[in-house]
Formats: C-alpha cells, sequence, structure tokens
C-alpha cells in the first residue's frame, strides 16, 4: 500500500543532483530502491485500480508508466540519470502524436500531476476547437464544471491576438491556447511523504474526468 515517499527519496536525488553518473547511483542504489521504486511500484497499482473504473483504454504494465532510472543516452547530455521520476497513465494510440495522458512526477523542485496532451501537434488542437465549436452547449458545462473545482489549472501559451472574440468567454479561454493541459504544481511539503497525497491526487483526476473524455473524443 503506497504510503507517501520518504527521506531516502530526497537522499537519492541530492546525490544524482552533486553528482549526475552511473556510479553514483550504484553506490545508492538502496536509496533508490526504498525512496523510488518501491513507493512507485506502491502508486502505480493504486493508479492502476483507480483507473480500471475510469477507462480502461489507459491501463498499461508497470514498465510502460514508470520511469526508469536512466535517461536516453541519446538526448542525456551529460546527464545519464534522471533526476526526476513519473508515472503516465497514457491512451495507446497508433503514434505518439497528441497523447492524451494522466501524470505524477516529481524532482527535488517539487512535484505536480494532472492531465497533459504529450507530443501535441497543431492538427491535435485544431480537432479540439472543431469539437468545441461543433458542441458548444456540451463543451461549456464540462468546462465549467471542471472550473468550478479549481483543482487543475489551465496552462498552455495563447495566441498573442484573438481568434475567436465574439464566442463565449467561457469557450474562449480554450479556443485561443496554441496548446493545453491541466496541472497542479507543488512544493516539497509534509503530504509528499503521506498516502494523503493519493486523495490530493484522486481529486484532481476526479475533476478532469469529464474533460479527459471529450478530449479523448475530439482526438
Amino acid at each position: 500500500m503506497f504510503q507517501g515517499f520518504n527521506e531516502s527519496t530526497i537522499k537519492y536525488y541530492k546525490a544524482i543532483r552533486k553528482e549526475n553518473c552511473k556510479k553514483v547511483y550504484q553506490e545508492n542504489q538502496q536509496l533508490y530502491l526504498e525512496g523510488v521504486k518501491i513507493p512507485l511500484d506502491e502508486l502505480y497499482f493504486e493508479l492502476y485500480n483507480y483507473f480500471n473504473d475510469v477507462d480502461r483504454d489507459l491501463l498499461s504494465n508497470r514498465r510502460r508508466c514508470i520511469s526508469s532510472a536512466y535517461n536516453d543516452t541519446r538526448f542525456c547530455c551529460g546527464t545519464p540519470v534522471k533526476e526526476y521520476f513519473y508515472i503516465r497513465f497514457k491512451l495507446n494510440k497508433v503514434n505518439k502524436k497528441n497523447a492524451l495522458s494522466f501524470f505524477f512526477d516529481a524532482s527535488l523542485d517539487g512535484y505536480k500531476y494532472g492531465l497533459n496532451i504529450y507530443h501535441p501537434d497543431a492538427g491535435g488542437m485544431n480537432k479540439i476547437r472543431d469539437y468545441i465549436l461543433d458542441n458548444k452547449h456540451y463543451a461549456k458545462k464540462v468546462i465549467e464544471d471542471f472550473n468550478e473545482t479549481s483543482l487543475l489549472e489551465i496552462q498552455g501559451e495563447k495566441y498573442k491576438r484573438a481568434y475567436y472574440p465574439y464566442e463565449d468567454i467561457v469557450l474562449q479561454e480554450w479556443l485561443e491556447r496554441r496548446r493545453i493541459s491541466f496541472i497542479r504544481e507543488e512544493n516539497l511539503s509534509d503530504v509528499f511523504y503521506k498516502r494523503d497525497i493519493l486523495d490530493c491526487i484522486f481529486s484532481a483526476y476526479d475533476s478532469v474526468n469529464e474533460v479527459y473524455f471529450m478530449l479523448k473524443e475530439a482526438l
């Protein structure tokens, strides 16, 4: 049962941040096991059970959902070991473009969770805009319900000039964005080390479930 992260989590990432190399990772494998691998595995099974009741299209095996200890050597730029970790329950797609995913990311700088669209392109956002414009009443209701919870923040760069100035202001907030995501960012407070963090994550995911299904249909 997931009980939060722990001091080994912090000690491990401090060691890696001080000197990022495979040797330091190997010297701190016990910290990695206690502070990262075990709690991440426990969190994975908690989230797997949650998404089993939300949408089974999100279910994937552990290897596909949990970050590894090492960076991809093709892109690591001198940092072979990851200085962060994540869990992502991502919709399976034939290609990787515009992949909807519920996520949890953490590092020494803090943690965040929510709903994201990975590898977005202009075509994906155009599909979302078209769906909203074709289903204005439904989309407005979904957006208003999401806004009312205030558990996640809408993020994503907006266009410099308005392209939809005559649409409902609720819809404009989404239509005028180049990309869109729904995120909560936190510092490493006491809740990070407790099971209580799971309740926060579940509540946030609940608040964006209808958004997820709307975007899934749009994309």
